[in-house]
């Protein structure tokens, strides 16, 4: 009897002991993906070195994070640039993934263990291909933010675009100065419908003014689903937030419409700040505005059913962007969903509710808003 009780201690003791090695490993293995996430933020926060070199030293670091390192080869393309690491060769054990910048295929990432191995536990683990797809997507912002910055450097060469009457005026309304006007208008870049204009979590390097065009400013979360915060018209300043905050944007930006937009580096624009008391008045003005309407509107999402916000979402497109009792079908289904905080189907069948109310007209050109006291009312009782 005794030997027994001393045999059970004994395996309870060895099974608590292959627990603590187990639970060892699995931290050593989560600080290894850390220091690989932490060396790459530190390679991609250079805009200056040629775009080969960059990818050179990501092939010695990426593979830190991974259980077997040593046998850990990388191949990335992005255009007619190609790196390897030497010994690299294609296998059956590989992670692969496109290279995108706005939603455009521009190459490819490859990772290759180059030697077979023991697979307990399948040849990569869970929290490997979660590394793998955060990798991919801090590449993506990189490639897509160069770009963004070749564009700018390209543009500083052509003259300045201070012609449009409205434009100017509204810049002398913040009380800058006509040089000041020059310096901010300097660099006009165009984008497309759909194309990403800043996006969330890439280094901040400009302050965006708005010329034509709409745009919409989201917060995406683990899993890459959007919540639009605020629909932004012309004649409006993007990036405040990040002139003396840290240095990434911690919102995407995306063009509803073809839009233009003026980019102005953030070391200027703080000069401009800092030398110009009036205008740096009339920034503090416009932040505030723009700080209270995002508070209204996690107010809304917060405390408020599906009706109200809905509601709200169709007195903020009313009110604010359009100035119109009428929303444009620029603004998509799923753009008043997101701004709502809902999915599509449910704001359309309140849509449909509102429609059969005859509180609201929905047309092929957009949806316009009948009964505006009804609407508010809806909004006010949430």
């Amino acid at each position: 009897m005794f030997f027994c009780i001393i045999a059970v201690i004994n395996k309870r003791m060895t099974g608590q002991e292959h627990n603590i090695e187990q639970l060892v490993d699995n931290l050593n293995e989560r600080k290894k993906e850390l220091e690989c996430l932490y060396k790459i933020d530190d390679i991609l926060k250079d805009f200056n070195l040629d775009i080969e070199a960059v990818f050179k030293l990501l092939l010695d670091v990426i593979p830190v994070g991974w259980r077997y390192p040593d046998i850990c080869r990388l191949r990335i393309g992005y255009g007619d640039v190609v790196v390897e690491a030497d010994g690299f060769k294609t296998t059956d054990l590989k992670q692969s993934a496109e290279l995108m910048i706005d939603d455009v295929v521009v190459g490819e990432i490859v990772l290759c263990y180059i030697k077979p191995i023991r697979a307990e536990k399948g040849i990569f683990l869970n929290e490997e291909n979660r590394l793998f797809s955060t990798i991919t997507e801090k590449i993506n912002q990189y490639l897509s933010f160069r770009q963004l910055k070749d564009n700018f450097e390209k543009s500083k060469k052509g003259k300045l675009d201070i012609t449009d009457d409205s434009f100017t005026k509204w810049m002398s309304s913040l009380k800058l100065t006509e040089a000041e006007i020059g310096r901010m208008s300097r660099v006009k870049v165009h984008f497309k419908k759909g194309e990403t204009i800043c996006k969330q979590g890439s280094f901040a390097s400009f302050i965006m003014i708005i010329k034509e065009g709409l745009v919409k400013a989201s917060i995406e979360n683990s899993q890459y689903k959007s919540h639009v915060f605020k629909i932004t018209k012309p004649f409006s300043i993007i990036g405040l937030s990040s002139l003396y905050g840290d240095e990434y944007y911690h919102f995407s930006v995306t063009a509803i419409v073809p839009s233009t937009m003026y980019l102005v580096e953030r070391a200027s624009f703080d000069n401009i700040v800092k030398t110009n008391k009036r205008f740096g008045f009339e920034i503090m003005k416009q932040y505030s505005t723009s700080l209270q309407n995002v508070y209204d509107k996690l107010g809304s999402i917060a405390n408020k059913q599906a009706l109200g916000r809905v509601c709200d979402a169709l007195l903020y497109l009313s009110d604010v962007v359009f100035e119109s009792s009428y929303i444009e079908n620029a603004i998509s289904r799923k753009d008043i969903a997101e701004l709502a905080g809902m999915s599509t189907e449910n704001l359309v069948r309140i849509l449909s509710e509102l429609k059969k109310d005859k509180i609201i007209l929905i047309q092929n050109r957009g949806i316009e808003i009948l009964n505006r006291k009804t609407l508010v009312t809806l909004s006010n009782i949430g």
